[in-house]
């Protein structure tokens, strides 16, 4: 049984849109309008966002060839 390659492994995955961090702060989100947390979350759910959109791994798009 051979093992697979990390850079084989890294390419193979792919998270989606939402991840653990994005739908933590769409949760949050929903809490600061609801009135059930304090203001003083609020920094935490903007560094949220920021982490779940920024820990995205993008599928990587083959190289296009340009033809005349």
């Amino acid at each position: 049984m051979k093992i697979k390659d990390i850079s084989e492994f890294q390419r193979e995955r792919i998270c989606g849109p939402l991840n653990v961090f994005s739908l933590t702060a769409i949760s949050m989100i929903w809490g600061h309008m609801l009135g059930l947390l304090n203001l003083w979350f609020l920094p935490l759910t903007f560094c949220m966002l920021l982490v779940g959109y920024g820990s995205e791994i993008n599928k990587e798009k083959p190289e296009q060839k340009l033809k005349f």
